[in-house]
């Protein structure tokens, strides 16, 4: 099992808030970790784009 870390933030971040998230998930992503994250745009979307190499495991929101 590979260790985990969860990336989630705003819909509507900036530009440098989304290119942190991306690289910040790919980094993760390269030393084994499995990025989780949201389906939603922003933040949540660039930790899934940052980390597709490595594997990323979305949440869906139920209630």
């Amino acid at each position: 099992s590979s260790p985990s870390v969860a990336i989630v933030g705003a819909r509507n971040a900036s530009i440098n808030a989304v290119r942190l998230a991306q690289k910040l998930s790919k980094q993760l992503s390269e030393h084994g970790y499995v990025v989780v994250s949201g389906l939603a745009r922003g933040i949540d979307a660039a930790a899934h784009n940052g980390a597709l190499a490595g594997g990323t495991i979305a949440v869906i929101a139920g209630g």
